[in-house]
């Protein structure tokens, strides 16, 4: 097998270093936040429109990490009370229900996107576009129903 160029695994891989970022400046926000307000009693206020953002972000591009890991949660209870041969085919009927919800989120997502976009809505402090903060949405939504996609077709393979 071929060695993937750096070019191609950076790309296959920007959306979980946005998270990874994002999640590095959500601890250095909070921690210098917390020193601000307890040690120099002179809090921020902007840190909670940056965290709000940063969480966004933290959650959505790295949604597709933790189907890659298969670290997201789930209940297989119902699953293992179904018949051997219904079974057998749940994998794929859950994956077509999540790719469907995520797919509708992620829609939803870029209707909502494209209205800040419009209404020109920005933070109070900061003035950052709420279009930017939530654009992580639908792209995240779109990345994690690709992934899921593979992993299924990896697994019956």
């Amino acid at each position: 097998m071929q060695e993937q160029p750096v070019a191609l695994k950076i790309i296959k891989n920007l959306d979980t270093a946005i998270a990874a970022a994002a999640l590095v400046l959500l601890i250095a926000v909070t921690f210098c936040g917390v020193i601000m307000r307890y040690i120099v009693s002179k809090p921020f206020a902007w840190e909670e429109e940056v965290q709000l953002g940063l969480i966004i972000w933290v959650v959505f591009f790295g949604g597709r990490f933790a189907f890659i890991t298969g670290n997201h949660p789930s209940i297989d209870m119902i699953v293992n009370l179904l018949p051997a041969k219904i079974r057998k085919y749940s994998n794929w009927i859950i994956v077509v229900i999540s790719v469907a919800v995520l797919l509708y989120a992620g829609f939803q997502g870029l209707k909502y996107v494209l209205q800040m976009f419009r209404n020109h809505r920005v933070t109070n402090m900061l003035h950052i576009p709420y279009a930017l903060i939530y654009i992580s949405l639908p792209i995240g939504c779109l990345l994690m129903s690709v992934q899921m996609i593979i992993n299924a077709y990896k697994k019956r393979r």
